[in-house]
């Protein structure tokens, strides 16, 4: 785990987000109106989109999970993380990308406080300054 892998963290929720509103969302529209409307429910065309709907929500699905799994890594990492404090800086900083110093108001720090613990803590990890 590594500062760029942190700062996928928000995106990362916010993918899991989309993914998960398309999937269910998409082509509803498509299979339940437009073509019974037509009457063409039982013919080639009407499968062969139904066939390219299930792909696509397939597809997305797929990807929900990688970024899930990505997201939960993230997560019990921080979650690992013994000082209170820090879990907070971390997650303000890379899920909610607050400001150093919003963070500093947040917690009822001085000044840089909050960046300084950070950068100290990731120096006591190697693997987190990589």
């Amino acid at each position: 785990m590594n500062e760029k892998d942190l700062s996928k963290y928000f995106y990362l929720k916010r993918e899991i987000d989309d993914l998960e509103e398309r999937i269910l969302t998409f082509g509803a529209g498509i299979s339940s109106v437009r073509y019974k409307e037509l009457d063409v429910s039982g013919s080639a065309k009407y499968q062969a989109i139904q066939e390219k709907i299930v792909q696509l929500k397939d597809t997305w699905m797929e990807k929900r999970v990688s970024a899930l799994e990505e997201y939960l890594k993230i997560e019990q990492f921080i979650s690992n993380i013994d000082d209170i404090e820090i879990r907070q800086i971390i997650r303000y900083r890379y899920l909610d990308l607050k400001k150093w110093d919003e963070i500093d108001g947040l917690l009822h720090n001085g000044i840089n406080y909050s960046k300084k613990k950070f950068y100290k803590f990731i120096k006591k990890y190697p693997i987190l300054s990589q």
